[in-house]
């Protein structure tokens, strides 16, 4: 899961965690939809295989899989300038990698 922290780096941009909206257990395919269908236009996530696991034809939702080096959340945080480079440019259906060695 990704920490709640990480979306305070994600200045100017509205970042909701499931957690914190009550989706905690809900899983990718249906996250995706309800995802969707409140609104949200980028599913940011660190599962890679999410683009194998789920249709993504027709979504109107972009994905960012975010790959940090290690499970360190300082590399995961290192991350979010990247992010804040790519988000502008994802388009609906889209899956964007970001990673870091």
């Amino acid at each position: 899961m990704m920490p709640k922290r990480f979306a305070s780096l994600l200045i100017g941009h509205d970042v909701s965690h499931v957690v914190t909206i009550g989706w905690r257990h809900i899983v990718n395919g249906k996250l995706l939809a309800l995802s969707e269908a409140s609104g949200f236009t980028v599913f940011i996530t660190k599962d890679g295989n999410i683009s194998y696991q789920q249709n993504l034809e027709g979504r109107k939702i972009a994905i960012l899989v975010l790959k940090p080096a290690s499970q360190d959340f300082l590399d995961l945080f290192a991350l979010a300038p990247d992010v804040l480079l790519v988000l502008p440019r994802l388009t609906a259906g889209s899956v964007t990698t970001l990673s870091r060695s």
